[in-house]
C-alpha cells in the first residue's frame, strides 16, 4: 500500500506542475500574440484571462482522485469534469469579444459563479453519486494528501514559469 501512495502523491505533484506551467505559459503567449479587436484584447493585462483555466483543471485533478479513492474508472471521467470547467472558462473568456461589453458584463458574472460552484459539484458527486462503489479503508487520507499536493503543484508550477516568461514581458 506503500508504494501505491507514493505513486498516487508523486502523480498529483508532476501533473499538478505541469498542468499550472501550462497555464501560465499559456498566458505569456496570449499576453504577446493573442487576438484583440475594436474595444477589447487578451494581449497584456487581457491575458489573465488565461488564468481561468486554473479551476477548471484543479476540478479535474480532483474528480479524478474522488473516483480514484472509490475504485472507480478515473482518469477518462477526471479528465471530462476538467474539459467541462476549461469550456466554462473559455466562454466567460469569450462573452467580451462575441456579445460586447453588456454581454460580458451580464453573463461573465454568472459563468464564474458556474466555474467556481463546479470545482466543488463535480469531486463532491464523484464521492457521492453511484453508490456501488465503496472508498476503501485505509484510502482516504492519501487521496486527500494528494489532492492538496495537487493545488499547492498546480500553484508552484503556475508560479515558476510565471517567473521564468512572466505574461506580458
Amino acid at each position: 500500500m506503500r508504494g501505491h501512495t507514493v505513486l498516487l502523491t508523486a502523480t498529483a505533484v508532476i501533473v499538478g506542475l505541469l498542468c499550472g506551467a501550462a497555464i501560465s505559459l499559456a498566458a505569456f503567449y496570449v499576453a504577446r500574440y493573442g487576438p484583440s479587436g475594436g474595444n477589447w484584447s487578451f494581449r497584456g493585462n487581457g491575458a489573465i484571462a488565461v488564468y481561468t483555466a486554473v479551476p477548471g483543471v484543479l476540478t479535474g485533478g480532483w474528480t479524478a482522485l474522488a473516483l480514484h479513492a472509490r475504485g472507480l474508472p478515473w482518469l477518462l471521467r477526471g479528465l471530462a469534469a476538467g474539459l467541462v470547467g476549461l469550456a466554462i472558462a473559455f466562454v466567460a473568456a469569450a462573452m467580451l469579444p462575441v456579445f460586447g461589453v453588456n454581454g460580458d458584463r451580464f453573463g461573465s458574472p454568472i459563468l464564474f459563479i458556474a466555474l467556481l460552484a463546479w470545482v466543488v459539484v463535480a469531486p463532491v458527486a464523484a464521492i457521492t453519486v453511484g453508490g456501488q462503489s465503496a472508498i476503501a479503508a485505509g484510502s482516504v487520507t492519501p487521496h486527500v494528501v494528494a489532492a492538496v499536493l495537487w493545488l499547492l503543484a498546480m500553484i508552484a508550477g503556475l508560479v515558476g514559469a510565471g517567473i521564468a516568461a512572466p505574461a506580458g514581458s
